[in-house]
């Protein structure tokens, strides 16, 4: 189970007391976090980025340096949390069930009209999924790969959470259409993550609500998950949602640690950091990691904005970029979204932690929805 579970030997004392060192501090520090928004969002990323690595640290011979980079990022967004951005929210008229509708049917049309003669509806059963990702990466334009992320994480999903307020079943049902296909033209299961989101986090009232809803479930299917196993030998809750969320992250990064440490890029493996240095290395860093330090052909090692921090410039890039990850959520703050739309907010706390820095801006669309959210997200909705 251990092995199976990326688990290299057998707990050490030594690394229980230091992974103890980190994680006694942090729970208390969690308790001091200012404002439900802030509180909720440590505590999500505190889950998602830092409890894997405590666990990972004390079965391997893992590296100190993955810990105490998230850590530094958890202390950036407690401080952040005292703070407050001040500007002027624009308040537009008008309907807004409206607006985003209009919004939505005006960039969907155009995919609809390009792609659908060469849809596979077997991939709805998760058929030939492999082979129509192939296909469609010869044929999708620049139009479609800037606009599916922003249509499918934040535009069509807060249809999706508008059509539940209001209890239109119909608009419901045209934002799950339009979501399904833009999967159909590509076939990235990824493209589902905003209305899953959506809709798992429209439940409760408050922030604090979307948290516990969130520890029910990840406790609920760590638990689930080892009682399959114990009693049937069946490794499937355990490797999709236990060995994936917390300890396949934690494993890529104690690998891209472990090299870039001594070998930093300087963001030279960007569009921005290209201007000024060289890269190094003949493949970007994930393809690197995955095919030649991993030895797996066509792996694509995930890599997060803190890490990507740390193999560009060591703490000080993992602070500059915690620092931009606490501006963002201030930004967000200032917004004074309604809880209902939280799910998109858990959305790019995932892709922070599996993106590049100018991948999670453009391509996964976080400026978009930061924009989004500014001028559609900000009124009261009241249910």
């Amino acid at each position: 189970m251990y092995g199976y579970m990326g688990h290299d030997h057998d707990i050490l004392i030594g690394k229980v007391i230091i992974g103890w060192f980190f994680f006694i501090p942090m729970v208390i520090i969690g308790t001091k976090v200012k404002g439900d928004f802030f509180y909720t969002i440590w505590h999500v990323i505190f889950i998602l980025y830092f409890f894997g690595q405590i666990i990972y640290y004390q079965f391997n011979d893992g590296l100190i340096q993955p810990m105490a980079s998230n850590a530094i990022l958890l202390l950036v967004l407690f401080s952040c949390s005292f703070f407050r951005m001040e500007f002027k929210i624009i308040r537009l008229k008008g309907e807004m069930l409206t607006i985003v509708l209009l919004i939505s049917v005006i960039l969907f049309v155009p995919i609809f009209i390009k792609y659908l003669p060469h849809v596979n509806y077997r991939n709805l059963m998760l058929s030939d999924v492999y082979e129509t990702r192939l296909y469609f990466r010869g044929i999708q334009d620049s139009y479609f790969g800037y606009l599916s992320a922003p249509l499918s994480r934040v535009i069509l999903p807060s249809l999706l959470i508008i059509g539940l307020l209001n209890k239109n079943w119909w608009l419901v049902l045209l934002g799950v259409f339009m979501i399904s296909f833009i999967f159909l033209v590509g076939a990235l299961k990824s493209i589902f993550i905003g209305m899953i989101a959506a809709i798992f986090f429209f439940k409760g009232r408050n922030y604090l609500d979307k948290l516990h809803n969130l520890l029910y479930l990840f406790f609920g299917l760590c638990f689930l998950g080892l009682i399959v196993f114990l009693v049937s030998d069946n490794t499937f809750l355990v490797n999709s949602f236990v060995r994936r969320v917390l300890f396949t992250p934690a494993r890529m990064d104690n690998t891209f640690y472990s090299y870039f440490g001594s070998n930093p890029t300087f963001w030279s493996h960007n569009s921005i950091g290209g201007l000024f240095f060289k890269y190094p290395l003949e493949q970007t860093p994930n393809y690197y990691v995955g095919e030649v330090l991993l030895q797996k052909e066509g792996l694509n090692a995930n890599v997060g904005l803190i890490t990507e921090g740390y193999f560009s410039m060591g703490y000080i890039g993992v602070l500059l970029h915690s620092l931009f990850i606490g501006f963002v959520f201030l930004l967000l703050k200032q917004i004074k979204m309604n809880p209902i739309f939280f799910g998109l907010v858990f959305v790019y706390i995932y892709y922070m932690n599996t993106s590049f820095f100018t991948t999670l801006l453009l391509t996964h669309g976080l400026v978009f929805f930061v924009i989004f959210a500014y001028l559609f997200l900000n009124r009261s909705y009241a249910r």
